[in-house]
């Protein structure tokens, strides 16, 4: 393996990581030159046997955390750190900006190096499936036989389980924060009318991709936040400005406003579709039951420990599905912790509410993941 002297820098770093060429998608098509945006911190340690993978969210880049290069906080900054839940001193993190996404890894906003224009539609079909398969590039980067662990959030929970069904053995443990095995009706109904807002403006020249895609944030964020979250914070406050589209204007439509806008300024619109379509194509049930008749497990998954945990609040993700996944890793004779949370942040729970999941995480990563 190419030596890599930031493996010893605890303070952080940014790495752009070649994918094969060409990087055959599961469902068809090719990507050439491909590579994926990481951020690491911590330390590589001698064994490689402290390697902690992260895959995010759908709208996450793979700045987790701050670092020398980029200073400012990460989207989960107060939980990895030097003693922080994912102990920098301990672990060597890698977060990865997701394939499809738009912030350094390749995706349909990039140039097509066959026609030199942006891919856009011409984008292959991603599925999770092939999340998981350049994440575990990055893994063989690194040089890490196996994981101490694979965490995942939201997308990521579930891309975690495409990891160690398409990866057995690669990781000893697995963190699924709520994730599924399969999306849940509301959620595909929720992402579906979101692409098809964004889809009419991205096949229209006369409609407007900036107003599509600021209303389907706005629907998305209603289905991350509690209702009674919503209720305690605006209530039915109006706002002074005058009104708006809606013929009103609530605080809260100002605060949809707000995270609308700032979201479609800096994401793709075609990779938003990519990510949320593969979302909705996600099926590890289907091949669970495909692959049931001809393994000893139904899935094959060799892990020494998981935890799952879910929060009932969530309407995008629900408990029940969470319930779920860690009845399957039982199934594949995998010790399983399952944790029942309670948040009126619902879905973006794991986003906010740092003092319910850092001790979860670092209990579990501290007392049940060994290392060298």
């Amino acid at each position: 393996m190419t030596a890599h002297p930031y493996l010893s820098n605890p303070l952080g770093h940014h790495d752009r990581v070649p994918l094969p060429s060409p990087f055959v998608f599961t469902a068809g098509g090719e990507l050439r030159e491909g590579h994926l945006a990481v951020e690491t911190w911590g330390t590589l340690n001698a064994a490689k046997d402290n390697a902690v993978l992260i895959y995010t969210g759908l709208s996450a880049s793979a700045h987790a955390a701050s670092t020398p290069q980029d200073p400012t906080p990460g989207w989960w900054e107060d939980l990895i750190g030097p003693d922080r839940a994912i102990d920098t001193h301990r672990w060597f993190v890698i977060s990865v900006n997701s394939l499809g996404s738009c912030f350094g890894s390749s995706g349909p906003g990039d140039l097509n190096p066959t026609t030199q224009q942006p891919w856009g539609k011409a984008w292959p079909e991603l599925r999770l499936e092939d999340i998981a398969r350049a994440g575990q590039v990055v893994v063989d980067h690194y040089g890490v036989e196996q994981l101490a662990a694979v965490i995942g959030v939201s997308l990521g929970g579930m891309v975690v389980l495409a990891h160690a069904t398409l990866y057995p053995g690669r990781a000893r443990h697995l963190i699924s924060i709520s994730g599924a095995m399969v999306p849940s009706a509301f959620a595909i109904a929720t992402r579906a009318l979101q692409r098809e807002m964004v889809g009419l403006a991205l096949n229209s020249k006369e409609l407007d991709l900036g107003l599509a895609f600021r209303l389907a944030r706005k629907v998305g964020m209603l289905s991350y936040i509690g209702a009674q979250l919503l209720e305690n914070r605006f209530g039915h406050t109006e706002s002074a400005l005058t009104p708006g589209a809606s013929g009103t204007h609530f605080e809260v439509e100002s605060w949809l406003d707000h995270q609308a806008t700032k979201f479609s300024s800096r994401f793709n619109a075609w990779s938003f579709w990519s990510i949320s379509r593969a979302m909705d194509l996600f099926n590890l049930k289907a091949h669970q039951r495909e692959m049931s008749s001809h393994a000893k497990t139904p899935l094959g998954m060799r892990l020494d420990g998981a935890l799952v945990i879910g929060v009932h609040e969530d309407q995008l993700f629900p408990l029940s599905q969470q319930a779920d996944v860690a009845g399957v890793l039982k199934g594949e004779n995998i010790p399983t912790e399952f944790v029942e949370l309670h948040s009126p942040y619902g879905h973006d729970a794991f986003l906010v509410e740092d003092h319910l999941f850092s001790p979860l995480l670092q209990r579990y990563l501290t007392q049940q993941v060994a290392i060298s």
